[in-house]
């Protein structure tokens, strides 16, 4: 969706919706629900549909934007379940899905000052002060082995700023695992973001700049192949800078994991002699729906003598882990959907939970406790069992 869009210009999608509830629910016959909002309130006003209704009353002027409207837009997690499900605003806009307009929403409402208490308002504040969302340096974060990094490699490694200890320690095992396939980059890193979360979380003035500047950055690295860390980075380098900067021209992009996988595939990688073991695979959602990567950590898992044993919510249908649902619509939103999807994970009897993004490493961590040793990166999972 291009940032110069408003609510009224898209209201013929807003006042499409049948509240049919498709956006709730996946495919018959087994019908399972997907949208984390509406698994916790049970209501369709905690559904995509239920904020587009929202959105539609204030269109009508038969409700005004306030805080009880902000908490709700912010609870979704925008994992763009509901997207893979409605065709109502493609079919007006083919850049335009569900979870696009509840940004646009929440746009609306961050321009009248509207945000929920918790995380997002301290998004809110950093960004009025900085104009951006910054974290550490990746180099101050993590060390990057001279052994990788080369300015003339033909491969540039984007990376976001390092938010937490636990996602530095899955880029560390990243670099470890590239210094094992003998696999050169050019690291290209600072303190600010790519945009995604600025994007997501209604942040669009400050984006066009953002944006701009980190293009020009990667342009400036000649015409390398792009390697990924991060899937909401990839995702919305991928499919939105192109809506957003005049200068974007297409470029051949790599997710980690389809870069094990075809170092495993070359002979390059080779795994060490260790015991069988049973893993689960959590899809994360820019990963998957938003990328469609769902085969390459899963063949990489086959790689290191781990079976995995599928969830039943999986692929297209994978839960969303609730990380970005920021807004308390719902008291511990975010904590309540991971516990939801670890329940999944714990009847499939498997031994160690593997994700490919440090938002659902994290919050599942968090939410294991006492057992936050049987969740890892995908990265740190296969450093462990390479040689």
């Amino acid at each position: 969706m291009r940032l110069s869009t408003n609510l009224e210009s898209i209201f013929g999608g807003i006042y499409s919706c049948p509240r049919c509830h498709v956006c709730t629910f996946g495919p018959w016959p087994e019908n399972q629900g997907f949208c984390p909002i509406f698994e916790r309130g049970q209501t369709f006003t905690a559904s995509a549909g239920g904020i587009l209704h929202c959105a539609k009353a204030v269109l009508g002027k038969r409700m005004d934007y306030n805080q009880a409207f902000a908490d709700l837009a912010f609870t979704c997690s925008a994992c763009g379940a509901c997207d893979s499900k409605c065709v109502i605003p493609r079919s007006i806009n083919p850049d335009m899905g569900v979870s696009d307009m509840i940004r646009l929403i929440r746009y609306e409402l961050v321009k009248r000052g509207f945000a929920p208490a918790g995380p997002a308002k301290k998004m809110y504040e950093a960004v009025k002060a900085n104009g951006d969302l910054s974290g550490k340096e990746v180099g101050k974060a993590v060390k990057i082995p001279k052994a990788v990094q080369n300015d003339r490699a033909d491969t540039l490694f984007v990376l976001e700023p390092v938010r937490t200890d636990g996602e530095a320690k899955s880029l560390e095992a990243a670099f470890n695992l590239l210094g094992k396939m003998k696999k050169k980059v050019n690291v290209l890193s600072d303190a600010g973001s790519y945009g995604s979360t600025l994007y997501d979380f209604g942040f669009w003035d400050q984006l066009p700049g953002v944006v701009e500047n980190k293009w020009k950055a990667i342009k400036s690295h000649g015409n390398k192949k792009l390697l990924f860390f991060d899937p909401h980075t990839q995702e919305f380098v991928t499919n939105k800078y192109r809506l957003i900067t005049d200068d974007f021209s297409p470029f051949k992009g790599l997710h980690f994991s389809e870069l094990l996988l075809d170092a495993f595939k070359k002979g390059n990688l080779e795994s060490k002699e260790m015991a069988r073991i049973k893993v689960s695979y959590h899809d994360p959602c820019f990963l998957g729906r938003g990328l469609g990567i769902y085969d390459a950590p899963r063949k990489v898992l086959g790689h290191v003598n781990a079976d995995v044993v599928e969830m039943k919510r999986n692929r297209e249908q994978s839960l969303c882990c609730g990380s970005r649902g920021v807004g308390n619509y719902f008291e511990n939103f975010a904590n309540d959907a991971a516990k939801a999807r670890l329940k999944e994970f714990k009847e499939t009897k498997a031994d160690v939970l593997i994700t490919a993004c440090a938002y659902c490493k994290d919050l599942f961590g968090e939410v294991m406790g006492t057992e936050t040793d049987r969740v890892k990166d995908l990265t740190e999972f296969v450093n462990e069992r390479t040689s």
